[in-house]
């Protein structure tokens, strides 16, 4: 493997989390290196953990979308049925109870205008997660998002703070390792 193809593979692995341990072991380099490279590729490390984030962010809402539209449709073809129906023939307590089931879906989904804290930087910080979660805190408060939506955020935002306490450890635990590496040589 050319060392660019190398370079190449271990931003992959990193953004992917893997340890000096297990990237020397697969490109065949040094621990060393893995500190060498991890200091001069650390932007497009970040860089690929970003999108990846992004990427996640992203097929949430659209999945969310889709729900929203499948919902609206539903119940806008219930509503069409109830408006048509000839109420002798069709139980109108049963299409109301199906009116009622979808609308209260729907009002499930509500997220309300406000957007949520947008992470800019490339590589995200405590402060950051945390101004988030201030962020739908007030969100949370002015009514913006319900309680359900505010859970669904705040699992994702504590998710990415576990991420990056686990990068952060790795990353004290690699230098370590490297130093400990270099010393018995």
């Amino acid at each position: 493997m050319k060392p660019q193809e190398q370079k190449t593979e271990f931003i992959r692995l990193r953004g992917e989390g893997k340890s000096y341990s297990v990237i020397a072991d697969t490109l065949h380099i040094s621990k060393s290196t893995c500190t060498a490279w991890e200091r001069e590729l650390k932007d497009a490390i970040a860089e690929l953990k970003q999108e990846q984030l992004n990427e996640l962010y992203s097929s949430y809402y659209m999945t969310k979308e889709a729900r929203i539209k499948k919902l609206g449709d539903t119940l806008d073809g219930i509503n069409t049925a109830l408006d048509g129906a000839d109420l002798s023939q069709i139980p109108p307590e049963k299409l109301l109870e199906y009116k009622l089931k979808y609308t209260e879906a729907l009002k499930g989904e509500y997220t309300g205008s406000g957007t949520p804290y947008q992470f800019t930087a490339d590589k995200i910080e405590p402060k950051d997660i945390v101004t988030a979660l201030g962020d739908l805190l007030n969100r949370v408060r002015t009514g913006e998002v319900t309680p359900e939506q505010a859970n669904r955020e705040s699992t994702v935002i504590a998710n990415l703070l576990r991420a990056y306490d686990t990068v952060e450890v790795k990353e004290k635990l690699n230098a370590l390792e490297s130093l400990i590496g270099s010393r018995g040589s």
